[in-house]
């Protein structure tokens, strides 16, 4: 399957260089952010570093593959995190985040749901990627 292992070397530190990629292959690639930030760290460190930027990318992927108990989990994750809703400038997102022990504490919650997978991510996300006219890896790859 080509996710998430093909997209494993794919490096995206930024929405400038998320959008350099096919649209179908940014979805595959905000999955990529958030599984690989929160089972490090929890929603946390998702916020905290450079995938904080993409969460309304991110919000839009878990709905492009189906993931609607995970899309939840992300929207309360963010009410916590941002409660004074979440920055319209992603470069103020480590800035604006709320107290952060508190926030770690209040997350953990989340972030223990999120490592149950209540939903299949890999398969929702290569299922996806196989729909027509999808190509995102080949494409990702000519770039």
């Amino acid at each position: 399957m080509p996710y998430p292992d093909d997209f494993d070397d794919i490096v995206v530190c930024s929405k400038a260089d998320l959008v350099s990629h096919a649209p179908d292959a940014q979805v595959a690639l905000c999955m990529h952010k958030l599984e690989a930030e929160v089972n490090n760290g929890g929603f946390h460190q998702f916020f905290l570093n450079s995938s904080g930027q993409l969460v309304p990318e991110t919000l839009q992927a878990l709905s492009a593959i189906g993931a609607t108990r995970t899309k939840h989990l992300l929207e309360r994750a963010i009410a916590i995190a941002f409660p004074s809703g979440y920055p319209s400038d992603a470069s103020d997102v480590a800035s604006r985040i709320a107290d952060l022990d508190d926030v770690a504490d209040r997350l953990e919650p989340l972030d223990a749901a999120f490592y149950r997978y209540e939903e299949p991510l890999s398969d929702l996300v290569n299922n996806f990627l196989e729909k027509p006219p999808n190509k995102s890896l080949e494409r990702t790859r000519d770039r």
